[in-house]
């Protein structure tokens, strides 16, 4: 029997919890309190300070660098929280839900990959860059919602079926 490497069921809803109360909290924070909801810390880092590592002379090595919320721990809390909604098990995994997540993996990286040639022809400087950041969350998002809705498509197929 193939081994497939996905999370327990269980892992979805605490998935769910992550993503939904950390969306939330960025949403809440950009229409109510501005930059005042941003906090500011200090984390270890391999490369710090300058804009353009091995560019710059302000570039530093191996030092604690201030960052805040929103460009280190949000994506890092939306990627785990999507992670484990995309990648659990579903509670009658068989082999046509293997299928349905396979087509939807496939159609994201197309997607994806699409973003990625559109970006890299229109969007230029750092800004690129940040775009490049925020794509892995925008793949993850796609597989989510394609998957979700091709679940929700068959299970009510299945259902007309039985009746």
């Amino acid at each position: 029997m193939k081994k497939t490497f996905l999370f327990p069921t269980c892992f979805r809803k605490i998935g769910w919890i992550i993503s939904i109360v950390t969306l939330l909290y960025f949403v809440i924070g950009v229409i109510f309190f501005e930059a005042k909801y941003d906090f500011n810390f200090k984390m270890p880092a391999i490369v710090g300070y300058g804009e353009i590592p091995f560019f710059s002379e302000e570039t530093k090595y191996f030092v604690l660098a201030h960052t805040s919320f929103i460009t280190t721990l949000f994506p890092v809390l939306m990627i785990i929280g999507l992670v484990f909604i995309a990648f659990s098990r579903e509670r009658n995994e068989d082999e046509y839900v293997s299928k349905i997540r396979e087509r939807a993996l496939v159609w994201s990286v197309l997607a994806t990959c699409a973003v990625l040639i559109l970006a890299n022809l229109l969007i230029y400087g750092l800004d690129a860059l940040y775009v490049f950041w925020f794509d892995f969350l925008f793949f993850l998002l796609l597989f989510v919602i394609k998957f979700r809705i091709d679940i929700f498509r068959f299970n009510r197929s299945a259902k007309k079926d039985e009746e």
